[in-house]
Protein backbone atom coordinates (compact mmCIF):
# COMPACT_ATOMS: atom_id res chain seq x y z
CA UNK A 1 0.00 0.00 0.00
CA UNK A 2 1.38 3.38 -0.98
CA UNK A 3 1.84 6.47 1.15
CA UNK A 4 -0.75 8.19 -1.05
CA UNK A 5 -3.44 5.63 -0.27
CA UNK A 6 -2.53 5.60 3.41
CA UNK A 7 -3.01 9.35 3.53
CA UNK A 8 -6.25 9.19 1.55
CA UNK A 9 -7.64 6.72 4.08
CA UNK A 10 -6.50 8.92 6.97
CA UNK A 11 -8.38 11.88 5.48
CA UNK A 12 -11.54 9.85 4.98
CA UNK A 13 -11.49 8.67 8.59
CA UNK A 14 -10.85 12.17 9.91
CA UNK A 15 -13.76 13.64 7.95
CA UNK A 16 -15.98 10.75 8.96
CA UNK A 17 -15.21 11.42 12.60
CA UNK A 18 -16.52 14.95 12.16
CA UNK A 19 -19.76 13.60 10.68
CA UNK A 20 -20.16 11.00 13.40
CA UNK A 21 -19.64 13.52 16.20
CA UNK A 22 -22.31 15.83 14.76
CA UNK A 23 -24.77 13.14 13.66
CA UNK A 24 -27.30 13.46 16.48
CA UNK A 25 -26.82 17.18 17.04
CA UNK A 26 -29.27 19.78 15.68
CA UNK A 27 -28.56 20.51 12.01
CA UNK A 28 -28.15 23.77 10.17
CA UNK A 29 -29.69 22.99 6.78
CA UNK A 30 -29.20 25.26 3.76
CA UNK A 31 -30.53 25.04 0.22
CA UNK A 32 -28.32 25.08 -2.88
CA UNK A 33 -31.25 24.57 -5.25
CA UNK A 34 -34.21 22.34 -5.99
CA UNK A 35 -33.99 19.25 -3.72
CA UNK A 36 -30.31 20.10 -3.08
CA UNK A 37 -29.17 20.85 0.45
CA UNK A 38 -26.02 21.13 2.52
CA UNK A 39 -25.52 21.26 6.26
CA UNK A 40 -23.06 22.64 8.78
CA UNK A 41 -21.61 19.10 8.92
CA UNK A 42 -20.80 19.14 5.18
CA UNK A 43 -18.83 22.36 5.67
CA UNK A 44 -17.04 21.18 8.82
CA UNK A 45 -16.01 17.89 7.23
CA UNK A 46 -14.81 19.66 4.08
CA UNK A 47 -12.73 22.06 6.14
CA UNK A 48 -11.07 19.11 7.87
CA UNK A 49 -10.33 17.44 4.53
CA UNK A 50 -8.92 20.57 2.90
CA UNK A 51 -6.71 21.40 5.87
CA UNK A 52 -5.24 17.89 5.88
CA UNK A 53 -4.62 17.91 2.13
CA UNK A 54 -2.98 21.34 2.34
CA UNK A 55 -0.74 20.08 5.15
CA UNK A 56 0.32 17.23 2.87
CA UNK A 57 0.74 19.42 -0.23
CA UNK A 58 0.23 23.20 0.12
CA UNK A 59 -0.24 23.51 -3.64
CA UNK A 60 -2.64 20.59 -4.09
CA UNK A 61 -5.42 20.98 -6.65
CA UNK A 62 -8.81 20.21 -5.12
CA UNK A 63 -12.28 19.69 -6.56
CA UNK A 64 -14.85 19.68 -3.77
CA UNK A 65 -18.63 19.64 -3.75
CA UNK A 66 -18.91 22.68 -1.53
CA UNK A 67 -17.38 25.26 -3.82
CA UNK A 68 -13.70 24.48 -4.48
CA UNK A 69 -12.42 24.03 -8.04
CA UNK A 70 -8.93 23.12 -9.31
CA UNK A 71 -6.81 25.04 -11.83
CA UNK A 72 -7.56 24.11 -15.45
CA UNK A 73 -4.05 22.73 -15.97
CA UNK A 74 -3.92 20.55 -12.86
CA UNK A 75 -2.73 17.01 -13.57
CA UNK A 76 -3.31 15.55 -10.11
CA UNK A 77 -6.58 16.48 -8.40
CA UNK A 78 -8.10 15.55 -5.06
CA UNK A 79 -11.82 15.04 -5.75
CA UNK A 80 -13.76 15.13 -2.51
CA UNK A 81 -17.29 14.84 -1.23
CA UNK A 82 -17.27 15.64 2.48
CA UNK A 83 -20.76 14.21 3.01
CA UNK A 84 -22.31 12.02 0.36
CA UNK A 85 -25.87 11.31 1.41
CA UNK A 86 -26.68 14.68 2.93
CA UNK A 87 -30.44 14.11 2.84
CA UNK A 88 -30.01 10.80 4.67
CA UNK A 89 -27.73 12.47 7.20
CA UNK A 90 -30.11 15.38 7.79
CA UNK A 91 -32.96 12.93 8.54
CA UNK A 92 -30.82 10.51 10.62
CA UNK A 93 -30.98 7.74 8.04
CA UNK A 94 -27.71 5.85 8.68
CA UNK A 95 -26.49 5.64 5.06
CA UNK A 96 -23.93 8.31 4.25
CA UNK A 97 -20.21 8.59 3.71
CA UNK A 98 -17.26 10.78 3.03
CA UNK A 99 -15.47 10.22 -0.28
CA UNK A 100 -11.86 11.05 -1.20
CA UNK A 101 -10.60 10.35 -4.71
CA UNK A 102 -7.22 11.08 -6.25
CA UNK A 103 -7.27 11.63 -10.01
CA UNK A 104 -4.20 11.85 -12.23
CA UNK A 105 -4.45 12.91 -15.87
CA UNK A 106 -8.19 12.32 -15.84
CA UNK A 107 -8.18 8.83 -14.28
CA UNK A 108 -8.75 7.91 -10.61
CA UNK A 109 -5.63 6.32 -9.14
CA UNK A 110 -6.65 6.02 -5.48
CA UNK A 111 -9.77 6.37 -3.41
CA UNK A 112 -11.20 5.96 0.08
CA UNK A 113 -14.85 6.04 1.12
CA UNK A 114 -15.72 5.92 4.81
CA UNK A 115 -19.05 5.09 6.43
CA UNK A 116 -18.44 6.39 9.95
CA UNK A 117 -21.49 4.90 11.67
CA UNK A 118 -20.56 1.35 10.65
CA UNK A 119 -16.80 1.97 10.64
CA UNK A 120 -16.56 0.72 7.06
CA UNK A 121 -13.48 2.00 5.25
CA UNK A 122 -13.53 1.08 1.56
CA UNK A 123 -10.31 1.79 -0.32
CA UNK A 124 -8.51 1.04 -3.56
CA UNK A 125 -5.45 1.94 -5.56
CA UNK A 126 -4.86 1.36 -9.26
CA UNK A 127 -3.77 -2.22 -9.99
CA UNK A 128 -3.66 -3.14 -6.29
CA UNK A 129 -7.22 -4.25 -5.63
CA UNK A 130 -9.96 -2.94 -3.36
CA UNK A 131 -10.47 -3.54 0.35
CA UNK A 132 -12.96 -3.11 3.17
CA UNK A 133 -11.16 -2.50 6.46
CA UNK A 134 -8.13 -4.17 4.93
CA UNK A 135 -9.87 -7.30 3.62
CA UNK A 136 -10.04 -7.83 -0.17
CA UNK A 137 -13.27 -7.05 -2.01
CA UNK A 138 -14.74 -8.92 -4.95
CA UNK A 139 -17.73 -7.88 -7.02
CA UNK A 140 -20.70 -10.20 -7.19
CA UNK A 141 -20.43 -13.32 -9.39
CA UNK A 142 -24.22 -13.32 -9.93
CA UNK A 143 -25.17 -14.30 -13.47
CA UNK A 144 -28.97 -14.22 -13.26
CA UNK A 145 -30.76 -10.90 -12.96
CA UNK A 146 -33.74 -12.69 -11.44
CA UNK A 147 -31.61 -13.41 -8.37
CA UNK A 148 -29.93 -9.99 -8.29
CA UNK A 149 -30.31 -6.99 -6.03
CA UNK A 150 -30.22 -3.67 -7.87
CA UNK A 151 -29.10 -0.48 -6.13
CA UNK A 152 -29.80 2.94 -7.57
CA UNK A 153 -29.97 6.66 -7.04
CA UNK A 154 -32.00 8.83 -9.30
CA UNK A 155 -31.07 12.50 -9.17
CA UNK A 156 -33.07 15.60 -8.33
CA UNK A 157 -34.34 16.96 -11.63
CA UNK A 158 -37.57 15.88 -13.24
CA UNK A 159 -35.98 14.73 -16.50
CA UNK A 160 -33.43 12.58 -14.67
CA UNK A 161 -36.16 11.05 -12.56
CA UNK A 162 -38.27 10.31 -15.60
CA UNK A 163 -35.37 8.40 -17.17
CA UNK A 164 -34.75 6.52 -13.94
CA UNK A 165 -38.41 5.67 -13.43
CA UNK A 166 -38.68 4.29 -16.95
CA UNK A 167 -35.62 2.12 -16.32
CA UNK A 168 -36.99 0.97 -12.95
CA UNK A 169 -40.20 -0.05 -14.70
CA UNK A 170 -38.20 -2.39 -16.92
CA UNK A 171 -35.54 -3.60 -14.49
CA UNK A 172 -37.95 -3.99 -11.60
CA UNK A 173 -39.87 -6.65 -13.49
CA UNK A 174 -36.72 -8.74 -13.96
CA UNK A 175 -34.58 -8.41 -10.83
CA UNK A 176 -35.11 -9.79 -7.35
CA UNK A 177 -35.51 -6.35 -5.76
CA UNK A 178 -34.40 -2.71 -5.96
CA UNK A 179 -32.92 -0.48 -3.26
CA UNK A 180 -32.50 3.30 -3.37
CA UNK A 181 -29.33 4.02 -1.40
CA UNK A 182 -29.04 7.79 -1.14
CA UNK A 183 -25.24 7.88 -1.37
CA UNK A 184 -23.65 7.21 -4.74
CA UNK A 185 -20.29 6.61 -3.10
CA UNK A 186 -21.78 3.83 -0.97
CA UNK A 187 -23.61 2.48 -4.00
CA UNK A 188 -20.29 1.88 -5.75
CA UNK A 189 -18.86 0.38 -2.56
CA UNK A 190 -21.80 -1.98 -2.03
CA UNK A 191 -21.29 -3.15 -5.60
CA UNK A 192 -17.57 -3.67 -4.95
CA UNK A 193 -18.38 -5.72 -1.86
CA UNK A 194 -20.90 -7.90 -3.69
CA UNK A 195 -23.74 -6.72 -1.44
CA UNK A 196 -25.61 -5.57 -4.54
CA UNK A 197 -25.23 -6.89 -8.07
CA UNK A 198 -26.07 -3.79 -10.15
CA UNK A 199 -25.78 -0.07 -9.44
CA UNK A 200 -27.56 2.58 -11.55
CA UNK A 201 -27.34 6.36 -11.41
CA UNK A 202 -28.62 8.93 -13.87
CA UNK A 203 -27.27 12.20 -12.41
CA UNK A 204 -23.76 11.88 -10.99
CA UNK A 205 -21.34 14.69 -10.22
CA UNK A 206 -17.56 14.15 -10.39
CA UNK A 207 -17.20 13.98 -6.59
CA UNK A 208 -19.83 11.23 -6.51
CA UNK A 209 -17.81 8.86 -8.65
CA UNK A 210 -14.08 9.51 -8.41
CA UNK A 211 -13.33 7.27 -5.41
CA UNK A 212 -16.26 4.96 -6.14
CA UNK A 213 -15.05 4.28 -9.67
CA UNK A 214 -11.66 2.94 -8.68
CA UNK A 215 -13.02 0.96 -5.72
CA UNK A 216 -15.63 -0.77 -7.88
CA UNK A 217 -13.25 -1.37 -10.78
CA UNK A 218 -10.49 -2.76 -8.57
CA UNK A 219 -13.04 -5.18 -7.09
CA UNK A 220 -13.79 -6.49 -10.58
CA UNK A 221 -17.02 -4.64 -11.32
CA UNK A 222 -17.74 -3.33 -14.81
CA UNK A 223 -18.82 0.29 -15.21
CA UNK A 224 -20.42 1.99 -18.22
CA UNK A 225 -22.11 5.27 -19.03
CA UNK A 226 -25.48 5.31 -20.76
CA UNK A 227 -23.76 5.42 -24.16
CA UNK A 228 -22.39 1.96 -23.27
CA UNK A 229 -18.84 3.33 -23.16
CA UNK A 230 -16.50 2.74 -20.21
CA UNK A 231 -17.52 4.98 -17.30
CA UNK A 232 -15.31 7.87 -16.21
CA UNK A 233 -15.93 9.78 -13.00
CA UNK A 234 -16.82 12.91 -15.01
CA UNK A 235 -19.78 11.11 -16.64
CA UNK A 236 -23.23 11.98 -15.31
CA UNK A 237 -24.65 8.52 -15.98
CA UNK A 238 -23.52 5.08 -14.88
CA UNK A 239 -24.68 1.50 -14.87
CA UNK A 240 -22.29 -0.83 -13.07
CA UNK A 241 -22.49 -4.53 -12.33
CA UNK A 242 -20.66 -7.73 -11.62
CA UNK A 243 -18.84 -9.16 -14.64
CA UNK A 244 -21.53 -11.79 -15.37
CA UNK A 245 -24.30 -9.23 -15.76
CA UNK A 246 -22.74 -6.95 -18.37
CA UNK A 247 -24.95 -8.10 -21.23
CA UNK A 248 -28.11 -7.60 -19.18
CA UNK A 249 -26.97 -4.21 -17.87
CA UNK A 250 -26.21 -2.78 -21.30
CA UNK A 251 -29.39 -4.21 -22.83
CA UNK A 252 -31.44 -2.70 -20.00
CA UNK A 253 -30.51 0.80 -21.18
CA UNK A 254 -32.51 0.33 -24.38
CA UNK A 255 -36.05 1.34 -23.71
Amino acid sequence: MSELLDFTKLIARAAGSVLRERYLQPREIHSKGWRDIYTDADLAAQQTIVELIRSYDPHAAILAEEGITPPDDARLIWVIDPLDGTTNYSRHLPMFSTSIGVVQDGQPIAGAIYDPLHDYLFAAEADRGATLNGSPLQASPAAAIAESIVGLDWGRREQARAVALAWIGRAGMECRTIRAIGSAALGFCYLAAGWIDVYYHVALSPWDGAAGQIIAQEAGAKLFNFDCAPFNYTDATCIACGPQLVDWALASLDG
